[in-house]
């Protein structure tokens, strides 16, 4: 069981998953990295820059899209996915980089995709855990008043983008999103390729988590967030460092979406430095 809010996923015909890979020139003796995107986005969050640079260092990269997101397919006979399909959706991606490479993954998830890392290492081993200004293991409740409080006017925004729309004004798009350091052009690019979300995973990750226990194993885990993150506030992320045992690191000058900012390298630098200080 991943969480007892929904015990298991729902049953479905056969799909597929889209899983993008880059691999090294010069690989190393290094787990592969599992990127897992977050709500409205898909595996092409993690191509402009975050692939590239870990090949680059070495490290086999994998990015999946859940499903219905990106290259991914909608399964026939549901709808309204749940967390737990989502979940579903990155054991069979891991399943498929174990069988490319032989060894489990360190699964490095931003937002939801850090929530559903966090989920699937509760029942099966990974390598490592690394969050990205990442959902804490007590769900959206907190974002959602951070948000409701402070900036119900880029809640509004959100509520859009959550419906199939995009915000009418691009600076709020990047308020909510992103830093100053994103061109105006690449803005509209992103936001056209925004996806709509399952209202069922957002409620899944709001309502009261029952199964808050650490991951299998106690992997090697890190937490990264934003001073400037204004959906995923940087004490939510402070949160989830502490329930693994760790300390969170605090970046400047990025938004929400770091791996698409203009400073992407702010968050990507110290992940590698993660990455190679494991033994």
């Amino acid at each position: 069981m991943l969480m007892q809010l929904d015990k298991k996923p729902t049953q479905v015909t056969e799909f597929s998953i889209e899983l993008i890979e880059k691999r090294p020139a010069s690989p190393i003796s290094r787990p592969p990295l599992l990127f897992i995107h977050g709500a409205y986005t898909a595996a092409w969050c993690w191509q402009p820059h975050f692939l590239d640079y870990f090949a680059d260092a070495g490290y086999d990269c994998f990015a999946v899209s859940l499903r219905d997101h990106g290259g991914s397919s909608a399964p026939h006979g549901a709808g309204g996915w749940s967390i737990a399909d989502y979940a579903s959706d990155v054991n069979l991606a891991m399943d498929e980089v174990v069988a490319k490479t032989g060894r489990n993954p360190i699964l490095v998830g931003h937002s939801m995709g850090g929530f559903l890392a966090l989920m699937v290492s509760r029942n099966r081993a990974v390598s490592g855990l690394a969050l990205l200004a990442t959902v804490p293991p007590e769900g959206l409740i907190g974002s959602a008043l951070h948000l409701f409080w402070r900036h119900p006017q880029l809640l509004w925004e959100l509520n859009v983008i959550h419906h199939g729309g995009h915000p009418p004004r691009l600076a709020k798009l990047r308020e909510l999103l992103f830093s100053d350091a994103v061109p105006e052009c690449e803005l509209q690019h992103y936001a056209n390729l925004f996806a709509q979300e399952s209202d069922r995973a957002l409620l899944d990750m709001t309502l009261p988590q029952f199964d808050l226990r650490t991951p299998l194993g106690h992997p090697p885990a890190f937490v990264l967030a934003s001073r400037h993150d204004m959906l995923m506030p940087a004490h939510l992320s402070q949160s989830a460092a502490h329930f693994l045992g760790v300390k969170a690191e605090l970046v400047d000058g990025v938004g929400h979406l770091m791996m698409l900012d203009g400073r992407w390298q702010l968050a990507a630098e110290p992940l590698l430095h993660w990455l190679e200080e494991l033994p």
